[in-house]
């Protein structure tokens, strides 16, 4: 079974698995090595010591035969010593009693016997001095042996502890050989549960693609679908632009004809001017028309070409189309698209000359009441024409206007105030909030988020960082992952209904390969990789497309709290990490090309916008500058030091095009006791940001080394930083700038939640405006996102 589900495997597979195979093996065999090795070298010490063993036994040999030897020689000279005693003793006996017999017989030879006498003693002193001498030899002779005993036992004590060393190493050759066989069986269930290993792990590949391509499947038909609705909301959006901008082009051609020709319209008996300020009779008063703020305003003109105007068909809710205004209501008082318009709508006027230019005192004469007349005639031709043709896809479609709107007829001609001024009510549609329709320069968050994600975190986000260019915003946090997050899904006119504070939201790409919590993150300047720090001292790079790992990069000697994308160079990233350095990477090979060491610990970490100047703070307040290319030529000096609080910079953020920066030198620092300033670090220039006494920085890390994520805008106008109790400030700093710190540049308070709660559960930690400035970003330390509106 093996060898089939190798075999219908894909090729990296089957390398992976020879590739595992291979390195099981050599991981199983090199512990064995070793023993086998100094099993050789004790069989080889074994031999050498028998070898060694035979020659004692051989120079044994030889000292016990010459100890035998010795031992006759001994004997023999006993033997002639006691032989020539005994020889001695006799012949002086013989002579002692050949002596006496003489003195018994010859005392007259006494003489002779006394010379006799002193020759027997002479030759006894002889005999003595050299039984002497022998006795010396013997004494000599028993001191050798001796020593030749002593060299015995020394030798005997050799050979006991040789073999001793043999008695050990063969017992050691004997357990190293009980520990290879159990390595051997050992080896054997491992290749086993290896196999069995190796084949659940191939089911669990084979079923992981199998929820992989399902997943893939399904998130292509989330994305057609948001394609489609986002397409048939623009298509939408231009039927309704398109029939609104009709509606104008008709209802001015019509008062232009009607003030050419000068013919009266039917109307009633009220059609001089009704109790609505815009009555259609009223002096200098203009044919007015409420449109949608999506449709831009056409430029009108006074002459047109006579056209016919179509009949006079009042739509719902705005009155009878006469020329004239009575005293009847136009609408219902609690409807906000009543006579007057709302917030949503702009007023386009066609250019009518009043009645003030017509009877001017050098001009009047009789013509001046025909042009008063011409005017409401005007007025009321335009409220006609507009009567009868639609201006949105409500109309188009049948539904008729909003319950509550409709206009009571009350004056002459069944002509009430909305039908004198010719206004057609707005009506809202989805697509009225769509941040695409306002400028930039003009969007704000809004009040309340769109979408809140609990737990989008488990223990904890750490950081937000948007896709320059693109539509994901990342998220990374404790769970040891990284989140990018589809801006278009989530937010605006293309978005998955379903939003809110209680729906289930899943990011787009989920991103793992950490092994612990993720500190940072960001993308690279060409959108296409996503870069994360850890803290198991390494960092991350991922394929933000795929979502495949292209690198793991190491080198850090603590957890890389930081990390900083150049803004110019897709290849160059710079770290910072808590063992006093920063790195520089090479994201397209995968290494550190330079790491710099630094005298203070590193909390935040910035790059400038053009990519050559690098800002980093510190836990002790300190700000250092670095010049990019002098640290990759090798200088490791800082170009400039600067220090005005003693607070911890626990967060840094370029802000380039803000008020009061250059355009690529702007520089936000954030200190841990909530105060903020921009600061021009080329040009020197410094502006702190007026404080709020209710403003307190959330930050995440601790109390040693806190650290938080400045969200500001890509135009530098507007920051957004997290608070203490949960909720988001955000600032104006053009107005901050133009105010000089006065009541212009007070913060806006976000909160979000029911009853003036905060929509994050805890302190609010990390922000990020999405590059299209569609939408803001706010993470807190629980873990959960909040995605809020530009409106």
């Amino acid at each position: 079974m093996q060898a089939t589900a190798l075999a219908v495997a894909p090729d990296w597979v089957v390398g992976s698995v020879v590739r595992q195979l291979a390195a099981l093996s050599a991981a199983q065999t090199q512990p064995f090595a070793q023993p086998f090795a100094d099993y050789g070298a004790g069989l080889q010490r074994c031999r050498e010591l028998e070898v060694r063993l035979l020659q004692l036994d051989k120079e044994a040999a030889e000292l016990r035969d010459e100890n035998a030897a010795l031992h006759r020689r001994l004997a023999a000279a006993d033997e002639a010593a006691a032989a020539s005693l005994a020889a001695a003793l006799e012949e002086a006996r013989a002579g002692l009693a050949r002596s006496e017999a003489q003195l018994a017989a010859l005392y007259q030879k006494n003489n002779s016997l006394l010379e006799e006498v002193v020759r027997a003693n002479a030759d006894l002193a002889t005999t003595r001095s050299a039984l002497s001498s022998t006795s010396t030899e013997l004494a000599q002779a028993r001191a050798e042996i001796a020593a030749l005993r002593e060299q015995a036992a020394s030798l005997a004590a050799s050979l006991e502890a040789e073999r001793s060393a043999r008695v050990a190493a063969a017992a050691e050759a004997a357990a190293a050989l009980a520990t290879r066989d159990a390595a051997l069986g050992d080896s054997k269930r491992l290749r086993a549960e290896n196999g069995v290993l190796v084949r659940r792990l191939v089911e669990l590949k084979e079923s992981e693609a199998g929820r992989m391509n399902e997943l893939n499947r399904m998130h292509e038909e989330l994305l057609e679908n948001a394609v489609r609705m986002k397409r048939e909301a623009e298509m939408d959006r231009q039927a309704t632009d398109l029939i609104r901008q009709k509606a104008v082009a008709a209802a001015l051609a019509g008062a232009a004809a009607a003030s050419a020709m000068g013919a009266p319209t039917a109307g009633g008996p009220g059609g001089g001017g009704g109790p609505h300020p815009h009555g259609g009779g009223a002096p200098g008063s203009t044919a007015s028309v409420m449109i949608s703020a999506a449709a831009p305003p056409q430029p009108t003109q006074t002459h047109q070409q006579p056209a016919a105007p179509a009949p006079s068909v009042p739509l719902p809710g705005t009155g009878g189309g006469g020329g004239g205004g009575g005293s009847g209501p136009s609408s219902s008082s609690t409807d906000p698209l009543a006579v007057g318009g709302d917030a949503s709508g702009e007023w386009v006027t066609a250019v009518v000359p009043p009645a003030a230019a017509v009877s001017t005192p050098a001009t009047a004469g009789p013509a001046a009441p025909l042009a008063t007349a011409a005017a409401s005639v005007a007025t009321a031709a335009a409220s006609s024409v507009l009567g009868a043709i639609p201006t949105s896809l409500r109309e188009v479609m049948g539904l008729g206007a909003r319950p509550g709107s409709g206009g009571a007829a009350a004056g002459g001609g069944g002509g009430g105030a909305g039908g004198a001024i010719g206004f057609v009510p707005h009506v809202h549609t989805p697509y009225d909030n769509d941040p695409s329709l306002t400028p930039p320069e003009h969007r704000f968050p809004s009040r309340l988020p769109v979408r809140v994600v609990p737990n989008g975190h488990k223990g904890g986000c750490a950081s937000l960082a948007p896709q320059v260019p693109g539509h994901f915003v990342a998220s990374c946090g404790a769970d040891r992952a990284v989140a990018l997050w589809d801006i278009s899904l989530l937010v605006g006119p293309g978005s998955i209904p379903g939003g809110g504070a209680g729906a289930s939201t899943c990011p787009a790409v989920l991103l793992h390969g950490m092994t612990g919590g993720v500190n940072d993150c960001g993308f690279t300047c060409d959108a296409a990789q996503v870069l994360a720090a850890g803290a198991d001292r390494s960092l991350h790079l991922w394929d933000a497309t795929s979502g495949r790992p292209r690198h793991t990069l190491t080198g850090h000697g603590g957890p890389v709290t930081g990390v900083a994308p150049s803004p110019m160079d897709a290849r160059l990233a710079v770290s910072i990490s808590e063992d006093r350095s920063f790195k520089l990477w090479d994201l397209s090979r995968g290494f550190a090309v330079r790491s710099v060491p630094m005298t203070k610990m590193p909390l935040a970490l910035a790059a400038s916008r053009d990519g050559n100047t690098l800002v980093t703070g510190h836990l002790d307040g300190s700000v250092f500058l670095w010049d990019v290319r002098q640290c990759k030529a090798g200088a490791a000096a800082p170009l400039m030091e600067t220090r005005d609080s003693q607070q911890p910079v626990v967060a840094l953020a370029a802000a380039a095009g803000s008020v009061g920066a250059g355009p690529d030198s702007g520089l936000i620092i954030a200190g841990r006791d909530g105060g903020l300033r921009v600061w021009d670090f080329r040009g020197g220039a410094s502006q702190r940001l007026a404080r709020h006494p209710q403003f307190q920085l959330g930050t995440t890390g601790g109390t040693g080394k806190p650290r938080c994520r400045l969200g500001v805008s890509p135009d530098g106008r507007l920051l957004a930083a997290g608070a203490a109790d949960g909720s988001v400030w955000v600032w104006d700093l053009q107005a901050a700038a133009a105010a000089g710190g006065g009541r212009g540049s007070e913060p806006k308070q976000l909160r979000g939640g029911p009853g003036g709660l905060c929509a994050h559960r805890e302190a609010a930690v990390a922000a990020a405006f999405s590059s299209d400035m569609c939408a803001l970003v706010t993470g807190d330390k629980a873990g959960g996102l909040a995605f809020w509106a530009m409106e």
